[in-house]
């Protein structure tokens, strides 16, 4: 008898849910299958249909949010608009996906998640620029750039985004064309 894919899918989004809700008040660590499977209302023997342990789940939320990253991306990037669509693609993200968004850059878990996103789109950000990818060089701004939009979206975050998503964008960009200490003076009293 085959599976219903619909129900299949819904199976596994209420996993997730329950996951993200859970990860939101504790480290991953100590979040348990039991734990998420009575949140979600299923039996351990379905959590097991899905996912293999916590740390699966977890990946699979990765995944699935650098993938979106990476597709919108691919279709949108330009040097000259990059910033705008890194942005933008962390806002499609923040629409599509939102307690995943804010489970992946919470406390517990941004240090892991952002540096795996960072290994996933630094190719796409070197090739764009037209950075030779073994110039070490190329790696420090590469790191360099993404850290800085990284924290800053973070510190939006932290802050129940208090600034609209084009002036946190703004000053992204200027941070970054600009350099911060040409930003700092135009906002000194």
């Amino acid at each position: 008898m085959k599976k219903n894919p619909e129900l299949t899918a819904v199976t596994r989004q209420n996993l997730v849910e329950a996951f993200c809700i859970l990860l939101k008040k504790k480290p991953v660590q100590k979040i348990t299958i039991n734990a998420i499977c009575e949140k979600a209302g299923y039996n351990r023997s379905t959590f097991y249909k899905y996912f293999c342990d916590v740390y699966d789940i977890l990946e699979y939320v990765e995944n699935i949010v650098i993938a979106q990253v990476k597709e919108n991306f691919q279709k949108n990037i330009s040097p000259s608009n990059f910033e705008e669509t890194f942005l933008q693609a962390f806002t499609k993200i923040q629409s599509d996906k939102a307690s995943y968004f804010d489970v992946l850059f919470n406390s517990n878990n941004r240090q892991r998640f952002t540096q795996k996103l960072i290994q996933e789109i630094s190719p796409i950000f070197m090739q764009t620029f037209n950075l030779p990818p073994e110039n070490p060089k190329s790696k420090y701004l590469t790191e360099i750039y993404f850290q800085t939009v990284l924290s800053a979206l973070i510190c939006w975050l932290d802050n129940n985004r208090d600034l609209n998503l084009e002036e946190i964008s703004k000053i992204i960009g200027n941070v970054l064309t600009a350099g911060v200490v040409t930003e700092i003076a135009k906002e000194r009293i």
